[in-house]
């Protein structure tokens, strides 16, 4: 199988910013003793380094949405740097649509376009349409090729209305959209995004959300790359998600299976007809506790001191019929039986230890489930 993006025991170190000893201008810890160790802070002879990607696996299939998830300084943004021939890895091997971003930067990137909030670099003079026809000559395109991909572009992200206003009017997804349109001015079969909707209002994000997937990958085709710290954009989107921590691959699977791969219990909430909370109920409480294979068990108690329900994290191999017996028994009604799947969120804080950006997120295919160390 031809893959878009594959990386294969990816390794990139840096440098510590200065190596512990004599590196200041006068004798004594943190000083320069003499001329030569002025020179090799220079030359970067910076002593230990730090591993930002440590032996990273991952193989994007064409036409997919591939998300990267995980904290600050998992090493999200040095991924994206090599794969856009802005940074050279140490170790391992990349290939992107089996093109070497070291030995042939030039293919790479034909068939690779980055979006990068953080670097607009449109000229506040120009119009939108302007500034894409600046663009489109950098990149090479004649004059009839240009407008015809500007006009398709500026429609494809509802633009064309504004086409002719100063950018400086343009809203904040406005400038994404424009930003966009320019990525794909060179057609590149591969987009990467860096945090596509950060900043974003929820509106513009929602919209921006849809316009990838619609769009991009259902009408264009377009393999999508995209790192973020939202759980709800990356299981939105995202046909498959990698969880990066402190540079290696934690987990990578579909969104769904990757939220069951925290545990092998079941969570289920058992919802009551008219119960009132009292002494039966605890007892009742103790006795499903007994029960071998039930590892948690909380009581649901309305504002009112209703006796709502129950809670319970159970093995999967526990027969449900006999805790309904128990609880039958004890002349409760049972109003509902409801599965509680685990979140998203809650799979990312178990492989990483670290919370992140949920957005509006409720409560709740690909390649078999990885795991790297």
């Amino acid at each position: 199988m031809k893959y878009a993006i594959e990386t294969i025991g990816l390794v990139k170190r840096y440098p510590t910013s200065s190596r512990q000893g004599n590196i200041g201008f006068f004798h004594g810890p943190g000083r320069v003793s003499s001329f030569g160790g002025f020179l090799d802070i220079l030359r970067g002879n910076r002593g230990p380094f730090i591993e930002a990607l440590k032996g990273v696996n991952i193989r994007i299939r064409e036409g997919e949405i591939f998300g990267i998830l995980g904290p600050n300084g998992a090493g999200k943004t040095t991924l994206i740097k090599i794969l856009c021939t802005l940074v050279l890895h140490d170790e391992g091997e990349v290939y992107v649509n089996g093109f070497d971003p070291r030995k042939e930067a030039g293919e790479v990137l034909k068939n690779l376009q980055a979006v990068l909030p953080e670097s607009r670099g449109f000229n506040w003079r120009l119009n939108g349409r302007q500034n894409l026809e600046f663009y489109a000559l950098l990149y090479g395109l004649n004059d009839n090729e240009a407008r015809e991909r500007i006009d398709y572009l500026l429609d494809f992200t509802e633009l064309s209305d504004r086409a002719n206003d100063g950018i400086q009017r343009y809203s904040s997804g406005m400038l994404r959209k424009l930003l966009l349109c320019r990525a794909l001015l060179r057609n590149t079969p591969i987009i990467v995004f860096d945090e596509p909707t950060a900043d974003l209002d929820p509106v513009s994000a929602a919209e921006f959300r849809k316009m990838i997937i619609d769009r991009l990958a259902h009408e264009e085709g377009k393999t999508i790359l995209l790192s973020t710290h939202n759980l709800l954009e990356a299981q939105e989107l995202c046909n498959r998600i990698a969880i990066l921590d402190r540079g290696s691959v934690m987990a990578c699977d579909t969104p769904n299976n990757i939220r069951h791969l925290i545990t092998e219990d079941r969570f289920l909430k058992i919802a009551f007809k008219e119960a009132v909370s009292g002494d039966e109920q605890v007892k009742l409480l103790k006795e499903i506790e007994t029960v071998q294979g039930v590892h948690n068990v909380t009581i649901d108690v309305g504002e009112d001191g209703s006796y709502g329900g129950l809670s319970l994290r159970i093995a999967k191999d526990v027969e449900l019929s006999d805790i309904l017996k128990i609880i039958m028994r004890s002349g409760l009604k049972i109003d509902a039986v409801n599965t509680v799947e685990p979140t998203l969120e809650e799979a990312f804080i178990a492989f990483t230890g670290h919370g992140a950006r949920r957005g509006p997120q409720p409560r709740g295919g690909g390649e078999g489930t990885r795991r790297y160390q």
